[in-house]
């Protein structure tokens, strides 16, 4: 996400959180993957996470971020 263009919150985003080998995919809404990306750089951890463009038939395949709520909030 940039902010040249911005999400309305309410929309879902496929995130991919990488740790160590290992990839776990998952949807949340933009404003959760945002705050949950800045959590991460703030916390400067040693993995990745990623936005990936994806159909929304894709992302109803995945399972939403556990814990999404904790991240939505402003």
């Amino acid at each position: 996400m940039t902010a040249d263009a911005p999400l309305p919150p309410e929309v879902d985003v496929h995130l991919r959180i990488w740790l160590a080998d290992m990839m776990f995919d998952y949807i949340a809404t933009a404003r959760a993957a945002r705050n949950l990306i800045d959590d991460w750089q703030r916390r400067k951890h040693q993995h990745s996470v990623e936005l990936i463009r994806s159909t929304v038939e894709e992302r109803r395949l995945l399972p939403r971020l556990p814990c999404e709520r904790l991240f939505a909030c402003p």
